[in-house]
């Protein structure tokens, strides 16, 4: 038996349409069946800094040495 996991990145309220087709498609294999679907929200940009994250933590500690 194979256990199949896949990412599609679509619109939500596609899944069940997508479920359908995947599940018709691996049908000519053997037998398959969906054993669960989820909807993930979109997954955010994360920001990159040069250096990773502890260039980002010296850069907050960092202070201004402009004279006014």
């Amino acid at each position: 038996m194979l256990i199949i996991t896949i990412e599609v990145n679509a619109r939500t309220g596609q899944a069940i349409g997508i479920k359908e087709d995947l599940a018709l498609y691996l049908e000519r294999y053997g037998d398959a069946r969906v054993v669960s679907v989820e909807e993930a929200p979109q997954r955010q940009m994360e920001q990159m800094t040069i250096g990773g994250g502890a260039y980002h933590e010296q850069q907050k500690k960092r202070v201004s040495r402009v004279r006014r």
